[in-house]
């Protein structure tokens, strides 16, 4: 069990981490787009090594179904890359960080309206409480433009989607071996990925330097989806889940970080007041997401 919360809290980390080093690559070179094909031809890479490394021991089906969730996951991660990468130009990263929270939500509604799953009590003031600190964690650090506003709310329906069908892929391969399984997919996932990315690299001209740039963001994005299964697979996904909600402490601590180091083009400077709004209702939603997954 402590292998799988010390799994869960560092993908949390490195999450957190991915945030920043994105944001760097956003405001040097200005284009969102590049990041996305830069970062995913790094992570091709490593899906390849994956896969080799799971192959021998997992079955991947070879169904339309399979194929088809794998197009719809390629599909809804690239959208929401990119609309992540755009909402970085407008809000800070510990900020944005936090403010995905509000997939929860997103989720929610999807249960209720597509899935025809209702949710009990526990689970609404779960939802209520995350929106709550959406809405405060608004007002620290100045209001959001309607522009930031629009590509947070594309994210958090892209990758929720995301989320949905990658889940079920895995629910799709055989056996109960829950990492193997999450490791697998998250191999067949990435190099699909990778492969999509691969058709626009020279057309949209990455060069050196840009790849180069986009090697931190993509090795710790890949390492927290790593070891996010890895959770996963040790203390399950409920558990993991209520771990992963301290993604946005830690960005707020890391924030703190990157002022005091003098780094404030990654994280603009703010208050002290704001700062500490800003810490109250990033434990607000970690205790709604602690909420929802315990009433579920």
């Amino acid at each position: 069990m402590f292998f799988g919360i010390l799994a869960g809290f560092f993908s949390a980390f490195l999450q957190s981490t991915s945030y920043v080093f994105s944001r760097r690559f956003v405001l040097k070179h200005h284009d969102p787009g590049r990041l996305v094909v830069c970062s995913q031809a790094v992570m091709c890479l490593f899906g390849l090594i994956t896969l080799a490394a799971t192959l021998p021991f997992v079955q991947i089906p070879v169904t339309g179904e399979f194929f088809t969730l794998l197009a719809v996951f390629v599909a809804a991660s690239n959208i929401g890359y990119f609309c992540f990468f755009r909402a970085l130009h407008e809000i800070e990263a510990s900020r944005l960080s936090s403010l995905l929270g509000l997939k929860i939500v997103v989720l929610a509604i999807v249960s209720v309206t597509l899935l025809h799953q209702p949710l009990h009590g526990l689970q609404y003031l779960a939802v209520l409480l995350s929106a709550v600190a959406a809405v405060g964690m608004n007002f620290t650090g100045g209001p959001l433009t309607r522009r930031g506003c629009l590509f947070l709310l594309l994210t958090l329906l892209s990758y929720a989607a995301a989320d949905l069908v990658e889940t079920r892929m895995i629910q799709l391969l055989p056996g109960d071996r829950l990492f193997l399984n999450s490791i697998a997919v998250t191999g067949v996932a990435f190099t699909a990925l990778g492969a999509v990315s691969s058709l626009a690299f020279f057309r949209i001209k990455c060069s050196r330097a840009c790849l180069i740039d986009a090697v931190p963001y993509a090795v710790a994005w890949y390492l927290a989806m790593i070891f996010l299964f890895a959770s996963f697979g040790a203390i399950g996904v409920l558990f993991g889940n209520i771990i992963q909600a301290s993604r946005g402490l830690i960005s707020v601590l890391l924030g703190v970080l990157l002022l005091k180091a003098g780094l404030d083009q990654l994280e603009p400077r703010v208050g002290a007041k704001a700062w500490i709004r800003r810490t109250i209702m990033a434990v607000l939603m970690l205790a709604a997401m602690t909420l929802y997954s315990l009433a579920k």
